[in-house]
């Protein structure tokens, strides 16, 4: 339905809104911008009462010059004709777009302070670039031209005019580039093109695909790719048969930690990496060590030897649980082999405690919370803390690392201070459970009474330490997050329109949870427990 495409197209503007963003501020800019004129175009053209829609008109609006109306109007009847205004109900669209321009315009605003010397991003670049890559030649990849012209023009700071330049999709002057930049790899373009050897190129993904480039070592991913194949592209130009390097380096830049949230991008990035590795093998490191698998092994466990990590040294030991899945492998080859010993490890009590010697003190954490439903899938967590508690990663393959020993390693006394630690931690992953599935997205189509109610009812989940409340508010959030019947969002409707809030809309939702029986077949009820259950593993100190 026209609703449903409509929200889909609502999440994708914003996916991408945020991927600009973190890219740069300044491509972030340039969309505010670039919409803005738009809106305003399109409100020109409906009060010219013509309805700039379809591929030509809608070329006409993303190219239309903000200064020049009458050029837009004349261009815009041209192709008019396959819609006609009084079809529409054009007061309330031209209010819905003039209310979009607004917010558009305080996004303009509350960005309009980030300047060069504001951007933490840029200035991370501009304090590398006269670091460690000062010296040799260095690619730095973005994937839109936006970034790559802010980049370049803030680079000529640092890096001298006539050794810098930039390629994006609509630059002409590619070869001419390339040419300059990696004359040792293309001879017989450089003898056609003058001008001086450059030392440092920006660019778009235009220059990632069937270029030769290594006469430099080092690339720089501004931003990251959805597609990870394409990173192994943007390497594959300077890591090539020829390069006189004896090595390559590659940085690359994380998304900030809010945007990652509301982006997931590091998540999907790494998990379309372990496919490519899982399915074809390795060929190099994309984003960090953490890729790196351990051939042998790997291919021991292929073997179906469940001892493959006591029959290497020490450090390719622990590289061998370097992964989840590897650890999986594991289990299940200790499942045929030893079935005692394995179902000895699978009923073990929740809680379970050790501790070995290690070369500093930390403490790793395993949490797992779980709902009351069969077809539920736990949440898990891996903490590994220091020895004043402060979480120092809470990568799988870190912890993993850390616990990584042989089956002969003696067990140490348990320190007084485990206890405490593993405490603080289930805290913390509680706290943590109860609005994660806020922070999901969700297929379901919302409307907008839905997202006030669970907007309200996450404030209310924030603002309270009773326990009884949390799970009264849990089950709410869940059942109004459903598809829901006409008249439940009708009595939705009225709650945000009266902008009930607080004590008065926990009321109301309740009242309306029971009598529309929203939680009809489920052993729970509104003044019940919380449904999720956090559960302590195991835990383990390193130290002694």
């Amino acid at each position: 339905s026209l609703h449903q495409a409509g929200a889909s197209l609502r999440g994708l503007i914003r996916v991408l809104m945020f991927k600009r963003f973190e890219s740069s501020v300044h491509a972030f800019r340039c969309t505010i911008d670039r919409l803005i004129r738009i809106h305003e175009a399109f409100i020109t053209a409906m009060s010219a009462g013509i309805v700039p829609a379809g591929e030509e008109a809608q070329s006409i609006l993303y190219e239309s010059d903000s200064d020049d109306d009458v050029g837009l109007i004349d261009a815009l009847r041209a192709v008019e004709g396959k819609y006609d205004l009084a079809d529409f109900n054009a007061a309330k669209l031209q209010e819905d777009i003039e209310h979009d321009v607004g917010l558009l315009k305080q996004l303009r605003e509350m960005v309009k302070p980030i300047t060069a010397n504001q951007d933490a991003k840029l200035q991370e670049l501009l304090e590398r670039m006269r670091g460690e890559l000062h010296d040799g030649k260095c690619l730095i990849f973005t994937q839109y031209a936006d970034t790559a012209e802010y980049l370049r023009d803030n680079l000529a700071g640092v890096v001298a005019d006539e050794e810098l330049d930039a390629a994006f999709a609509s630059n002409k002057s590619k070869r001419t580039i390339v040419a300059r930049f990696a004359p040792k790899a293309n001879p017989e373009l450089r003898r056609r093109v003058k001008g001086p050897e450059l030392r440092v190129v920006v660019a778009t993904d235009v220059l990632s695909e069937g270029l030769n480039l290594q006469d430099c070592d080092r690339i720089v991913n501004y931003d990251l790719h959805w597609n990870p194949v394409r990173l192994i592209q943007r390497f594959g130009r300077i890591d090539r048969i020829g390069s006189e390097h004896a090595e390559i380096w590659g940085y690359n830049f994380l998304p900030e930690i809010g945007i990652e949230r509301n982006l997931g991008l590091e998540q999907v990035l790494r998990d379309r990496i372990r496919e490519i590795h899982e399915s074809i093998g390795e060929d190099s490191r994309i984003l960090d060590s953490a890729e790196q698998l351990n051939e042998a092994a790997m291919y021991s466990i292929y073997e179906g030897k469940a001892s493959a990590l006591e029959e290497v040294d020490d450090d390719r030991q622990v590289e061998g649980l370097g992964t989840l899945s590897e650890a999986e492998e594991l289990l299940r080859a200790l499942k045929e082999s030893d079935p005692s010993l394995f179902n000895r490890i699978a009923s073990m009590r929740d809680g379970v405690r050790s501790a070995r010697k290690a070369r500093e003190d930390t403490f790793v954490v395993f949490c797992e919370a779980s709902a009351d439903s069969d077809d539920s899938r736990p949440y898990q967590q891996l903490f590994h803390i220091d020895s004043h508690g402060n979480i120092l990663s809470r990568d799988i393959r870190a912890s993993l690392l850390a616990l990584a020993c042989r089956p002969e390693e003696p067990v140490l006394r348990i320190p007084k201070a485990l206890n405490g630690h593993v405490m603080k931690i289930r805290r913390l992953f509680a706290k943590e459970v109860k609005h994660r599935e806020a922070e999901l997205e969700h297929s379901v189509n919302l409307s907008p009474a839905q997202r006030f109610v669970l907007r309200e009812l996450q404030a209310m989940f924030k603002d309270t330490a009773d326990d009884v409340i949390k799970g009264q508010i849990n089950l709410l959030e869940e059942a109004f997050r459903q598809p829901l019947s006409d008249a439940v969002r009708r009595e939705l409707n009225h709650l945000r329109r009266d902008k009930s809030t607080g004590a008065r809309l926990l009321e109301s939702l309740k009242r309306i949870y029971q009598r529309h029986a929203l939680g009809r077949g489920s052993r729970r009820s509104v003044a019940g427990p919380a449904k999720t259950v956090v559960r302590v593993v195991c835990s383990e100190a390193l130290g002694g």
